[in-house]
């Protein structure tokens, strides 16, 4: 890869992360279910990839059964992973809920040699507990049974979910474009969380709606279709490591637009997570990915 190709490559990722990162803030800002905050944005992603595939005059489905069967794997995964991580916020804080999601690094570093000829090095290793010990930091005591803990293990799920869903899409689906891959993901969450709609009323508030499409179309669509394109260039921990980034943006944002000031745990423990990320990103650079 050239050296105009990673710096293009890691812009991209960066944006994507900047963007994902304020996904926490719909758990706070939408008045509605985790379960019926998840499925709306799956739908309304599922529709922006669909136009835009369509406009592209590209396929929405694979030809392989394989390749389909990896997608309703992974779209189940993420659908899995959307639930507890908004779930996570809504028990815990959103702080909790994105920083315990980013143990996925750590997770990522283990899980990658069982699917790809790789090994994890000595410095991966370091640069997850890094991350891991960044995490522990921002963590608070725990106390089995009351809904912090609740909240943490449910980032936990989120995280392993996550990492998983991860795996299955550059293993066996890295070829197609990512706008595909999303969509059918997408798509399959949707299905997967639809039994919501016998328990939970169809919002009809015009603030709750207007929040879910810009949740589905800007911040899952195309955040996530920008997400996977950069994740396919790059290795699954080095995507991982370089993502831990994402709770500083999600505490900045958090600060910014909610007014949720960071105490000392959060600054300490995003300080430690951006070291981890900046010697990712310095690595990536003189290494590739």
């Amino acid at each position: 890869m050239s050296s105009e190709s990673k710096t293009k490559t890691f812009l991209e990722f960066q944006f994507a992360m900047l963007l994902i990162s304020g996904n926490i803030l719909f758990a706070k800002l939408i008045d509605e279910s985790v379960w019926m905050i998840t499925f709306s944005r799956t739908v309304f992603a599922s529709a922006g990839l669909y136009l835009f595939l369509k406009w592209r005059g590209k396929p929405v489905f694979f030809t392989s059964k394989t390749e389909n069967l990896a997608s309703l794997g992974s779209g189940i995964l993420l659908a899995v992973h959307w639930i507890t991580f908004f779930a996570s916020a809504r028990l815990a804080s959103p702080a909790i809920a994105v920083l315990t999601l980013f143990t996925h690094p750590v997770i990522t570093v283990f899980l990658e040699p069982i699917y790809f000829a790789t090994r994890p090095r000595k410095t991966d290793l370091l640069l997850a507990l890094l991350v891991l010990l960044g995490v522990g930091i921002l963590i608070p005591e725990l106390k089995p049974g009351n809904d912090l803990f609740l909240g943490i293990l449910s980032g936990l799920l989120s995280a392993f979910t996550f990492s998983y869903r991860n795996l299955i899409t550059k293993k066996f689906l890295s070829h197609h474009g990512s706008a595909q891959v999303m969509f059918l993901q997408s798509l399959t969450a949707g299905f997967f969380l639809a039994p919501v709609c016998y328990w939970d009323p169809i919002p009809t508030s015009f603030h709750s709606l207007g929040l879910m499409v810009l949740l589905g179309f800007f911040f899952t669509a195309f955040a996530h279709t920008l997400y996977v394109k950069s994740m396919f260039q790059l290795k699954l921990k080095t995507a991982g490591i370089l993502s831990s980034i994402q709770p500083v943006y999600s505490i900045l944002l958090a600060w910014i637009i909610l007014g949720d000031i960071p105490g000392y745990r959060e600054i300490t423990g995003g300080v430690l997570i951006l070291i981890a990320g900046t010697l990712e990103t310095i690595r990536f650079k003189k290494d590739g990915p």
